[in-house]
């Protein structure tokens, strides 16, 4: 276990960590001696992670439940108020041509991705505030400033969080409260599993790229957290490598 000198016994918040880039984000930062409050969806995979992560020494409690539940994000920031950390993960997407994403899942994408990123990251920014240091990343997306065919919500929902992030660094950094945008292009994960649509899956696999792996966010995430005291990497792209 190696661990980060400055970044060891701090606390943070991961949305999204029972799988993919969430997991993979708590694993990293355990093995360099950070505490993780984790939350997701999925009780049964968040106990397995927070066994993971005990294993490297640190404390790991979780609290499972939906972000789209504004109660259970209250409830949630609550819990992890003393978190220094905060690595806004979880998301959601319906790859479909345009035409044929409902408005519900138009709504539950913006619901996710952006107004649960923001209640979540304001609530963590005003203690952040109070102490005076922070770090917020935001994961975002490639897709935050390109639209592409089938995920055009998705990019949408991204081009906003992208905006949040923005603002809340131009806001904060009087505050001495770092924001790390981190965007990568397309990464393996359990979500591409989900997808169905004949049209998407024939368009991705016509792709000449691999996806990039959820620990090269992981990595990316570290790197931001691991800068010196009076350095932050704002924008974070990762793209796949053609081949």
């Amino acid at each position: 276990m190696q661990t980060h000198p400055n970044l060891k016994g701090q606390w943070a918040l991961i949305t999204g960590a029972s799988a993919g880039i969430g997991r993979a984000c708590a694993l990293t930062l355990a093995r360099a001696g950070v505490n993780i409050y984790l939350t997701g969806r999925k009780e049964v995979e968040l106990k397995a992670v927070q066994s993971e992560c005990q294993s490297h020494g640190v404390q790991a409690p979780y609290m499972s439940g939906d972000l789209g539940d504004r109660s259970f994000v209250k409830e949630l920031v609550e819990w992890s108020s003393s978190a220094q950390i905060l690595i806004n993960n979880a998301g959601t997407l319906t790859y479909a041509p345009v035409l044929e994403v409902t408005t519900d899942e138009c709504e539950h994408m913006f619901a996710i991705n952006v107004v649960a990123a923001y209640d979540v990251s304001r609530a963590i920014a005003e203690q952040m505030k109070k102490r005076g240091s922070g770090h917020l990343i935001f994961i975002t997306s490639l897709a935050a400033r390109n639209v592409n065919v089938h995920s055009v919500v998705y990019a949408a929902t991204k081009h906003a969080l992208s905006a949040l992030a923005k603002g809340f660094r131009l806001e904060l950094k009087k505050d001495l409260i770092k924001v790390t945008e981190i965007a990568p292009g397309m990464v393996d994960t359990e979500m591409r599993s989900a997808i169905t649509h004949p049209e998407v899956l024939k368009a991705i696999a016509s792709r000449t790229f691999k996806p990039i792996a959820a620990q090269d966010v992981a990595n990316a995430a570290l790197y931001a957290l691991s800068s010196s005291e009076g350095c932050c990497p704002d924008l974070i792209e990762l793209r796949p490598i053609v081949g």
